[in-house]
């Protein structure tokens, strides 16, 4: 092989294909260990999800280049008292609230303390949170399913090389508000107002699990109950907000704009790509992309609330969660690859064999993309070797989410026309 073979890239595509397998190979066995402890099962599945993350943080010196100097950026400016959502030279690197942004402050610190790569260090905390969902998958499920069955569940998250490339490849940091939207949907029998005390600290991390909300709110059966979950979600972000703001001496109005008002990755994913294909195309037609980035959010909005409204809000909380998810993939106008993790954990949470079924392809088609675009764009920008970035961009790889967004349409599709069933089902019983 030439020596200009980028060696940590090479290992990491080779380590992505061999979970590709692994989890193919765990998804198709039929045969588990009837006799396996919940302990050993726990010991198992720990040991595997943290190995298949650790290993690529180990051997990888980079991570999403952006990202990484963002983090970097903001953590310094937080070890310096300084205010990120107004500083210049954070401007568009931190589009979250205030929680986020003490982790990669303690990583910078721990970095320059003991010189260990910041890369390594600031990729630990999704990296336990990922590992700690293929646990909790396991104590969620093997109360309702048997323990062997929950085995095979924590190890199918476990072994996904799409979490894995978010969370050890890119380090970005999803898996956290997943876990704790997962922990979210598990309170809600039990307390609502701790169930959204869960989820406002998911919001405050990033702010996606908003879309849990209305299918929390939809699970518990008085309005007395949805106002503790309400409150509950919604001190947390508040709390958080409001202590960055005295700690900083920052616009508590600065850092809720700078979240909400964050929009990026239109023409990426999905439909809008053939809109800005056109703009590229042809620039004097660009007036359908130009009103894509001023109104998508709310086509997104509008198209996400009727769809819970007809189907999800008649769902448990999690299935109404995982068919709010994929119907974001199938209508989003704004896309970033880290999305790609959200629905992993709440389809093996589903379970079924029809819902692996499509989680099963998802998989496929989205390690496809990731797999292209980390390895020759994200962690090392080697496709500008072979054509000009904008090009490259336009041709080669947004094109490459149309089989992971075709299955998201189709899963989407598959989801709303079995509700309606079980819907029919309902009435027919009544």
């Amino acid at each position: 092989m030439p020596p200009s073979v980028n060696w940590p890239i090479f290992l990491g595509i080779i380590w992505a294909v061999i979970l590709l397998g692994l989890f193919s190979a765990a998804f198709h066995l039929t045969r588990w260990p009837t006799q396996i402890s919940l302990v050993w099962a726990l010991i198992i599945v720990t040991v595997v999800a943290l190995c298949a993350r650790l290993i690529p943080n180990l051997f990888l010196p980079m991570g999403a280049g952006y990202d990484i100097e963002s983090y970097q950026i903001v953590g310094n400016l937080v070890l310096h008292r300084k205010d990120v959502y107004t500083s210049q030279e954070a401007l568009r690197r931190h589009p979250y609230l205030p929680l986020q942004m003490y982790w990669m402050a303690f990583s910078l610190w721990l970095a320059q303390t003991f010189d260990i790569p910041f890369v390594k260090i600031v990729r630990l905390a999704p990296i336990l949170a990922d590992a700690g969902i293929a646990v909790w998958l396991i104590l969620r499920l093997h109360n309702r399913l048997s323990l062997p069955l929950a085995f095979r569940s924590g190890l199918l998250y476990a072994l996904n090389p799409i979490t894995v490339f978010v969370s050890a490849y890119h380090g970005q940091f999803d898996a956290i508000p997943v876990l704790l939207t997962l922990v979210a949907i598990e309170m809600i029998e039990v307390s609502p107002l701790r169930s959204g005390l869960w989820l406002g600290l998911g919001i405050l991390d990033k702010s996606w699990p908003v879309l849990a909300l209305p299918s929390l709110l939809a699970t518990v059966r008085n309005w007395r109950q949805r106002f503790s979950l309400a409150v509950g979600c919604f001190l947390i972000p508040a709390l958080g907000t409001a202590v960055y703001a005295l700690m900083f001496k920052a616009s508590p109005w600065a850092i809720i704009h700078r979240a909400i008002s964050y929009d990026w990755g239109i023409g990426v994913w999905g439909y809008t790509y053939f809109f800005h294909l056109l703009s590229v195309l042809d620039p004097a037609h660009s007036e359908p992309f130009v009103f894509l980035v001023h109104y998508g959010r709310y086509i997104t909005l509008a198209l996400l609330g009727g769809i819970w409204v007809r189907w999800a809000r008649k769902e448990p909380a999690g299935s109404g969660v995982l068919t709010i998810l994929v119907a974001f993939f199938a209508i989003t106008h704004a896309f970033s690859i880290q999305y790609l993790t959200w629905p992993v954990a709440f389809a093996v949470l589903n379970g079924g064999r029809r819902t692996e079924q499509w989680l099963l392809r998802y998989t496929l088609g989205a390690f496809a993309y990731m797999l292209l675009t980390y390895s020759t764009l994200i962690l090392t920008p080697a496709i500008t070797i072979w054509m000009p970035w904008k090009q490259a961009d336009t041709f080669f790889i947004r094109p490459s989410t149309f089989p992971a967004w075709l299955v998201a349409v189709a899963w989407l599709i598959d989801r709303l026309q079995t509700s309606t069933l079980h819907i029919s089902d309902d009435k027919g019983l009544i």
